[in-house]
């Protein structure tokens, strides 16, 4: 897809209305606010996991010499961010055609722009590679504390 602003492109002026029954705008609307709620969402959940994971892991590494089964607390987080993984992996994918339908709308309805949905697409891709290389780093870690005894 090209990102590039078209050459005839269609400002609206003062003079041009756009009827509040319209279905192409009231989906347009809907499309916007999902887009929002995915943003706000996405950045909630990669918060709570950093907060979360790092937590668990200046208590990993303050008690390791005290408990040995303290290792099990690997565990969780590596799951969790095997999961985000896969589960941002998916929302980029599917992210094209939030893309594809607000082109759409955004053409038929002469509009000069939508959202710069392109940004949530990196952001999701960026964050589940982030969270794979997490879920090896705490798989790994898991596994060596089996083998090297602090």
């Amino acid at each position: 897809m090209n990102n590039a602003p078209d050459t005839e492109e269609h400002w609206a002026t003062k003079s041009e209305n756009l009827e509040d029954n319209n279905l192409l705008w009231k989906q347009y609307n809907v499309y916007t606010d999902l887009f929002k709620f995915y943003v706000n969402v996405t950045w909630q959940v990669i918060t709570w996991f950093y907060a979360i994971t790092g937590a668990i892991l200046v208590y990993y590494f303050d008690h390791i010499k005290n408990n040995s089964y303290l290792r099990y607390a690997l565990v969780l987080p590596a799951i969790l961010s095997f999961g985000f993984y896969q589960i941002f992996s998916f929302g980029a994918r599917q992210n094209q055609d939030l893309i594809r339908w607000l082109n759409y709308i955004r053409a038929q309805l002469s509009l000069p722009g939508r959202p710069h949905i392109e940004v949530l697409n990196k952001f999701l891709d960026l964050s589940s590679k982030l969270f794979l290389i997490v879920a090896l780093c705490l798989g790994v870690m898991f596994v060596l504390s089996f083998f090297i005894r602090p």
